[in-house]
């Protein structure tokens, strides 16, 4: 009996789709509106703002790797100046020669902050964000009736 019934209620289900399927295929297309022409400077500012973005976060991508590249030369000769001078340090007997072991490190130190002073230098100033485009006054008012409306199904806390 289940089986039966199961037999039915596909083959019911087969036929209607078989039948409903190229009424649907046929039908006619709904055509979406023509945009109005009043979003057309909006969307370009928006398309043209959208590959400024992609331009600054390429622009800071760069600079970072830049950072680091930059960074880890700055660490590379700080670790050599402390080995070299710990290195230096093991064979020194006098206190002169540990004086000028150490003054020889912090000489190097200050070598090396120069250095990564004048790289951060020569990378020049930040990159710049690009400015959002802004909507127009009635296409604001649109936006914040659309905004109500879709908070008025949610509820409070």
């Amino acid at each position: 009996m289940r089986q039966v019934k199961r037999l039915a209620t596909i083959s019911l289900l087969s036929c209607a789709f078989a039948v409903g399927l190229p009424t649907v295929l046929n039908a006619d297309p709904t055509r979406s509106p023509s945009p109005s022409s009043s979003l057309e400077p909006y969307k370009s500012a928006q398309e043209q703002f959208k590959r400024d973005r992609e331009t600054y976060m390429q622009a800071l991508r760069d600079r970072d790797i830049k950072m680091r590249l930059i960074n880890f030369t700055f660490k590379n000769s700080v670790d050599k100046a402390a080995a070299d001078a710990r290195a230096a340090m093991s064979t020194a007997i006098t206190p002169e020669q540990k004086s000028s072991i150490s003054t020889i490190r912090r000489n190097a130190i200050a070598q090396a902050i120069a250095v990564r002073d004048a790289a951060i230098l020569a990378l020049g100033p930040f990159p710049t964000p690009p400015a959002k485009p802004e909507k127009l006054g009635h296409e604001k008012s649109e936006l914040k009736i659309e905004s109500k409306s879709d908070q008025k199904g949610k509820q409070k806390r």
